[in-house]
């Protein structure tokens, strides 16, 4: 499914021969890893987690958190990845040079997520100012952004605005409002000096919408309600990094969200008969289920993700289409998120409003039989339309859809009859390319180009009559 931030550019590779697909070598990729670097708000603080445990609960068990430390403390879910590199008490130098010790910049991690100064400001007192910070944080703040990229050149960094802390000025000490300001400021600046192309450094400020409430008794660390919010903060910054992956659907309305190494999230949304749909409703970044049911045509979407074990409920109903049309996604203007569109008869119409409405645009593209998708091929920020013809594996799309017949851009094969064809981002490039569900394997295979060729990623899951869709999500 499309993603706001994308930017990227690609061009079409147009297909040049005929390859039946078969399994790939390796087996599907590894998990994004994730290195995370802090102080006690890392590793926790009597006997918590801090964020990690609810930030690994956000992102579905579906990375790998990265780090020389792996306290457990009181997390309680099944499976959590309790590695990390905080240290509770540290100050930026002193966790730099204890990861050098330990060899933590030597691991092998896609992301890094720095929550580091807190302790900065102790002891310091009346020495401190502005002119301070940038005298003796920032040296040490770019040095680690250096050694973060020493063996990993291609890291993208999660540079935190810290959290506030609110005990108040006293003796020489200016007081939290006065360190925490000073040294956000600086933070930003490193952030920005130091970005590069190869490797970006994002700025997460947790600041905004965090407040004394979310703060444990002592005034410093994250309490139940902070440790959700930075996690919040985190999944949505690390959003874009992520890949889009295969949702399954039964028969039956049970949803299923692959978890490797535990059990699938699951859920109940939509009724049997009910066509699948799932999407970015509102524009938020996580996408979530939709239904359409073709006994009534009516739409039924909801923008929360249901509890895992429990049952979803439309938010946002409308009538949409007439009996025998196919229903798909896509963000048509790249605007407001993703809405659907109707294949009919060859004919599509697309529309930018969740609603009963006219349709914004329509073209023919396509046979009656073709099953039409939304996706982003181009990284333009909108997705255009692809149609598969399950009778030869033969994807077809267009990118030009101002004419009343659309233009074939370019085909595809991919897949052998009988297999399930979905769309996604699957290496988060930006760029949505195709995978198939072969339910007579009970396999996925991924693609993560347009050039005819074997899988790059596959993987065993599900049975045989359920149903794929894909997006990406935080739970």
């Amino acid at each position: 499914m499309l993603k706001k931030w994308q930017q990227l550019g690609a061009a079409f590779l147009m297909l040049t021969s005929i390859v039946v697909l078969a399994p790939p070598a390796a087996e599907a990729a590894a998990p994004a890893r994730i290195l995370l670097v802090g102080d006690s708000i890392t590793q926790g603080h009597d006997g918590d987690t801090s964020y990690r445990c609810d930030l690994w609960n956000a992102l579905g068990g579906a990375v790998d958190f990265i780090g020389s430390k792996s306290e457990t403390f009181n997390c309680g879910v099944p499976g959590f990845d309790a590695n990390h590199d905080g240290r509770g008490g540290a100050t930026t130098t002193e966790r730099i040079n204890e990861m050098i010790a330990s060899g933590s910049f030597n691991l092998t991690y896609d992301a890094a997520l720095v929550h580091l100064g807190t302790n900065d400001k102790n002891e310091v007192d009346a020495d401190w100012s502005l002119d301070w910070v940038r005298t003796n944080l920032k040296p040490e703040w770019e040095r680690l952004v250096d050694l973060l990229r020493s063996s990993n050149p291609g890291v993208t960094i999660y540079l935190a605005q810290i959290i506030p802390c609110t005990i108040g000025p006293f003796g020489d000490f200016p007081g939290c409002t006065v360190t925490h300001n000073d040294m956000n400021l600086v933070l930003a600046e490193v952030a920005s000096a130091k970005t590069t192309s190869t490797s970006p450094i994002v700025l997460v400020d947790h600041r905004v919408g965090f407040n004394s409430g979310d703060l444990k008794a002592d005034n410093v660390h994250p309490n139940a309600s902070g440790r959700i919010k930075m996690a919040a903060k985190w999944a949505a910054a690390l959003d874009g990094q992520l890949d889009d992956e295969v949702v399954l659907v039964e028969p039956n309305g049970r949803w299923h969200i692959r978890r490797p190494g535990n059990s699938d999230y699951t859920f109940f949304y939509g009724n049997p008969g009910d066509v699948p749909l799932f999407g970015d409703w509102d524009g938020d970044g996580s996408d979530t289920p939709g239904m359409y049911r073709p006994s009534n045509g009516f739409a039924y979407l909801t923008n929360t993700l249901p509890d895992n074990g429990g049952a979803g409920s439309g938010e946002i109903e409308f009538f949409f289409g007439i009996p025998g049309d196919q229903v798909f996604v896509g963000d048509w203007d790249g605007v407001n998120g993703d809405s659907l569109g109707i294949s009919r008869n060859g004919k599509i119409y697309l529309a930018n409003t969740n609603a009963t409405v006219v349709a914004d645009l329509e073209f023919w593209f396509g046979l009656s039989t073709d099953i039409a998708f939304g996706a982003d091929t181009d990284g333009d920020g909108k997705d255009s339309v692809i149609v598969y013809r399950q009778s030869n594996s033969f994807a077809y799309y267009t990118n030009d859809t101002s004419q009343a017949v659309a233009p074939t851009n370019g085909e595809l094969f991919f897949g052998i009859p009988g297999d399930q064809f979905v769309m996604g981002d699957w290496d988060g490039d930006g760029l949505d390319t195709p995978g198939v569900f072969r339910g007579s394997g009970t396999t996925i295979y991924l693609k993560n180009d347009f050039v005819t060729g074997v899988a790059d990623e596959s993987y065993s899951w599900g049975s045989s009559n359920w149903r794929p869709v894909a997006g990406r999500w935080i739970l």
